[in-house]
C-alpha cells in the first residue's frame, strides 16, 4: 500500500462510519503484511493489533436496530428482553450523535497518521512527516524567513480553538523511536532480539497514538453526563439570551473545569463504561478491558516475562509497565492514560508471538467487498499537487509521510462543527530521523 492509498481511503466521504471502520481495519491488515515483508512474522507489529482494535470500533459505531454493541451491552447489564427497545432509546440519547462522530474522527485521524507512516517506510518518496502545526498566537513581525533575510514573512497560522481542544498534543520523539526500532528489527538476525525491537516500536507507536486521541476519547466518554447535567442549562441560557446554544462547547471543556458534582458523575460514568461496555474480539476470543487480561491459549507465561536483552526496549516498556505484579489487571478508567497504556503494552507483550493476529479481520465475501472499496475515490487534488511539489527535497532520512484531513460526517446536531473543519491549512512538515531513542518520554 502507498501513502496515496492511505489518503484516498481516509478522505473518501460516502461511507457510513461503521463501514468506513471496516475498510480501515482491512487496510491495517494489508499494512501489517507489508511490514512483515521486512520484519518477518515471528512477532506481531502494531498494525496487527490495530486490525482488531478497529474492528471493535466498527462494532461500537453500529447503533442500528440490530446493533451487536447495544445487544451485548444489554446482555452484560442484564436488561430484560421486553425492555431492550427502550434501553436502546436511552442509550442512543445518552451517547448522542457526538459518540459516533468523535469515535469515527479519532479512528480516521489515527489511520491517516499511522497508516501513512507504515506506507512510507522503506518505500521511497518524501522523507519527512506532516503534522498538525501548533497554534501560533504571536509571532515576531517578519517571521523566521524575514529574520534569515529570505524576503517574504512567514504567514501566521492559528489553529481554531475547536481543533486545539479536540486533537491532543503528543510526544513526537516517540515517532523517531518507532522508526529507529523498526529499522533495528529489519536489520537484526537474532529472532529474539528482532521481536524485542518490534515490540518496542509497537509500544512507542501506541503511546503516541493514545496521547493523540486523548481529547477525542474524553469527548466520547464525557458527553453523556454533560448532556444530562449541563446541556439543558446551556440550552435554556441560549433561549433567554437569544444566542445559539453550541453544545459542542460544553462537551469539549476540560474535565477539571467542570463543577464538582459533574466531575463526580463523569468519573463514575467513565469507570462504569470501562467495566461494562468495553471489550475487544481477537482471533483467539474476546476479552473485557475492565477485567484481568487473559494470556493467549497454548502459551507458557514464563517466557513471555523473560528479561529484555536490549536496554532501550526494557526502558521503554518499563516506562509504561512499572509494576509487573499488576501488569495484567483490568483498566478501571479508560481515560486514565497511564492505566490504559499499562494494559495495552502488556497486551502487546503477551500476544507478541500469536500468529493468528496476522489473520484478516473479515473473510469472503465481505473481504472481497472491502478490497473493492479500498480502491474507491481519488487522491484529493490539493494533496496530490502538494506532494508532487516535494519530491525534489534532499533525502537524508527514512521516508515517512503522514497527513490529517477533515471528517466526512455531515449529520450531528450537537457537533456539526466536527463535520466541517479541514486540517489541511494547519499542517506542516516534520523530519523524522533515525536516531537512537531517548529516555524521558512525556505522557
Amino acid at each position: 500500500m502507498t501513502v496515496d492509498d492511505i489518503v484516498r481511503i481516509a478522505t473518501y466521504q460516502d461511507r457510513k462510519p461503521t463501514h468506513e471502520a471496516r475498510v480501515i481495519a482491512f487496510a491495517y491488515h494489508r499494512l501489517a503484511l507489508d511490514l512483515a515483508r521486512h520484519l518477518g512474522r515471528d512477532a506481531n507489529n502494531w498494525y496487527c493489533y490495530a486490525v482488531w482494535a478497529v474492528r471493535a470500533v466498527s462494532e461500537n459505531l453500529d447503533l442500528s436496530e440490530g446493533s451487536p454493541f447495544l445487544a451485548e451491552t444489554g446482555r452484560r447489564l442484564n436488561v430484560p428482553a421486553a425492555l431492550r427497545r427502550p434501553f436502546r432509546s436511552v442509550m442512543l440519547a445518552l451517547l448522542g450523535p457526538s459518540y459516533q462522530l468523535g469515535l469515527a474522527l479519532a479512528n480516521r485521524a489515527i489511520f491517516l497518521e499511522m497508516g501513512s507512516l507504515a506506507a512510507g517506510l522503506w518505500a521511497g518518496g518524501p522523507e519527512y512527516a506532516v503534522r498538525v502545526r501548533e497554534s501560533r498566537e504571536t509571532e515576531r513581525p517578519g517571521g523566521a524567513a524575514a529574520a534569515a533575510g529570505e524576503g517574504a514573512p512567514d504567514p501566521v497560522v492559528r489553529r481554531p480553538a475547536f481543533l486545539t481542544r479536540l486533537l491532543a498534543p503528543a510526544d513526537e520523539r516517540l515517532l523517531d523511536t518507532v522508526v529507529e526500532m523498526f529499522t533495528r528489527a529489519r536489520d537484526e538476525t537474532d529472532p529474539a532480539l528482532r521481536a524485542e525491537y518490534v515490540l518496542g516500536a509497537s509500544v512507542a507507536l501506541v503511546a503516541y497514538e493514545q496521547q493523540r486521541v486523548q481529547r477525542a476519547l474524553e469527548l466520547v466518554f464525557y458527553r453523556p453526563p454533560r448532556w444530562v447535567l449541563r446541556a439543558p442549562g446551556h440550552w435554556l441560557r441560549g433561549v433567554v439570551t437569544g444566542r445559539p446554544a453550541h453544545r459542542l462547547e460544553v462537551y469539549l471543556q476540560p474535565h477539571e473545569s467542570q463543577p464538582r458534582h459533574v466531575r463526580k458523575v463523569e468519573e463514575w460514568w467513565a469507570g462504569f463504561y470501562t467495566r461494562n461496555l468495553m471489550g475487544m474480539r481477537t482471533p483467539l476470543g474476546s476479552f473485557r478491558l475492565g477485567r484481568p487480561l487473559p494470556p493467549p491459549r497454548r502459551a507458557a507465561t514464563e517466557p513471555l516475562w523473560a528479561p529484555f536483552k536490549d536496554a532501550d526496549v526494557r526502558e521503554l516498556v518499563e516506562r509504561f509497565v512499572p509494576d509487573p505484579e499488576r501488569a495484567t489487571d483490568g483498566v478501571t478508567d479508560w481515560l486514565d492514560f497511564d492505566d490504559r497504556m499499562r494494559f495495552i503494552a502488556t497486551f502487546f507483550r503477551l500476544y507478541l508471538a500469536v500468529p493468528e493476529l496476522f489473520d484478516p479481520p473479515y473473510v469472503p465475501p465481505a473481504s472481497d467487498g472491502l478490497l473493492a472499496d479500498m480502491d474507491d475515490g481519488d487522491v484529493p487534488a490539493p494533496y496530490r499537487e502538494w506532494r508532487h511539489g516535494q519530491v525534489t527535497r534532499r533525502r537524508t532520512r527514512l521516508p515517512v509521510l503522514r497527513q490529517l484531513y477533515r471528517s466526512p460526517l455531515r449529520a450531528d446536531p450537537d457537533a456539526d462543527a466536527l463535520a466541517a473543519f479541514d486540517l489541511r491549512p494547519f499542517t506542516e512538515e516534520r523530519p523524522i530521523a533515525t536516531r537512537p531513542p531517548k529516555a524521558g518520554y512525556e505522557a
